[in-house]
């Protein structure tokens, strides 16, 4: 299992920053991502396993007046 945003969610086996991004269907552009409480860049998101008992936080930016 993994954690993402609070909620538990089944691992599967070589996922990565993006695969989780993709099955949970978050399609707005700006996005911010904590692994494990550590910030990783948008250019690595492909490339960042994610592990089984890893915990993601997927975060929407927004900007407004």
């Amino acid at each position: 299992m993994i954690t993402v945003n609070g909620d538990e969610l089944e691992y599967i086996e070589d996922s990565t920053v993006t695969s989780v991004i993709e099955q949970l269907g978050f399609k707005f552009p700006l996005l911010v991502v904590r692994l494990n409480g550590r910030l990783i860049k948008r250019d690595a998101y492909p490339s960042t396993a994610v592990a089984d008992g890893d915990t993601l936080d997927v975060i929407h930016l927004m900007s407004g007046g």
